[in-house]
């Protein structure tokens, strides 16, 4: 199926309902930030079928699924069932994530729990911008990482880099702005930085950095969008065991996105690990690949 020695985990992609794109116009003014990202016709939704034929496409072995990061609580709920329900039918392939709206930490927490019960491994994608999240308030994000830490589950969050050209999901929380919460995480929650943390795994090499960053991951989403290939070897080097392929499907294919990682370069071994092998170790890989 695929020439890699092991099973290829994608730790980011997203799934909405088949509602959420037969009538987009709805939910586009539902929501800005969902507004902002979608209002363009060719930026495709994707069910879960739609991953299951991409992964067969692309050689894929199990997904990682994330919804939207609506600020609605209701939307929330609307796709962690769906995302729950698919995953429950398919629990080789797709690994659940939930997605809760953080600026409301009553209705988070209690979301949290409930889909940790049906089966939820991870919270996120969060767009702390999109979803008014003031991740100064300390208070409210001890609560927040207390119940994700409680939950023994993985926090994944949008991160834009600082520099470069502008592109419409790209925001305010950069490396600077998310350091609140991993200074309040400790090191004792995972947490994996998509678009590879917009950068901020270079400050691990300052001291009090890297004391706090043990179990921060990097995952690769959208790579080919913002970086040259050797982007992976220099994460490679910087975050040892610690970075995630991730494609960011529907924003670009499987395929495409695993083409990039293959013109990287890598050795063998830094290509197992990055494909799949840092994913199990996170709890990743799906039901039959836990033990």
């Amino acid at each position: 199926m695929h020439g890699d020695p092991s099973p290829i985990i994608d730790a980011h992609t997203h799934v909405v309902p088949p509602e959420v794109a037969a009538d987009r116009e709805r939910f586009l003014e539902a929501d800005l930030w969902f507004r902002r990202l979608y209002t363009n016709p060719r930026r495709t939704l994707a069910s879960a079928d739609d991953v299951a034929l991409e992964m067969a496409r692309s050689g894929v072995d199990t997904t990682v699924a994330f919804g939207f990061a609506w600020r609605d609580p209701s939307l929330c709920v609307l796709n962690n069932d769906y995302i729950l329900e698919q995953a429950a039918a398919h629990p080789e392939s797709l690994v659940p994530y939930c997605v809760v709206a953080p600026s409301d930490l009553e209705f988070s927490i209690v979301e949290m729990e409930r889909c940790r019960r049906r089966g939820a491994v991870g919270v996120g994608e969060l767009f702390p911008e999109g979803q008014g999240w003031n991740l100064n308030d300390r208070g409210a994000l001890r609560e927040f990482i207390g119940a994700v830490r409680g939950l023994e589950l993985v926090l994944n969050l949008h991160v834009s880099e600082p520099a470069g050209h502008d592109y419409p999901g790209k925001d305010s929380t950069t490396p600077a702005a998310i350091w609140p919460l991993i200074e309040m995480a400790g090191g004792e929650v995972p947490i994996v930085l998509s678009h590879w943390g917009g950068g901020a795994a270079f400050y691990e090499l300052m001291p009090e950095v890297r004391d706090l960053t043990r179990q921060i991951y990097y995952d690769s989403a959208a790579s080919h969008l913002l970086y040259l290939p050797a982007v992976f070897d220099v994460m490679a080097r910087l975050a040892p065991g610690r970075i995630l392929f991730g494609s960011d499907f529907p924003l670009m294919t499987q395929r495409r996105a695993l083409r990039h990682v293959r013109a990287a370069g890598l050795d063998d071994e830094t290509m197992a690990a990055l494909l799949g092998g840092n994913a199990r170790k996170l709890g990743l890989g799906g039901v039959s690949r836990l033990t």
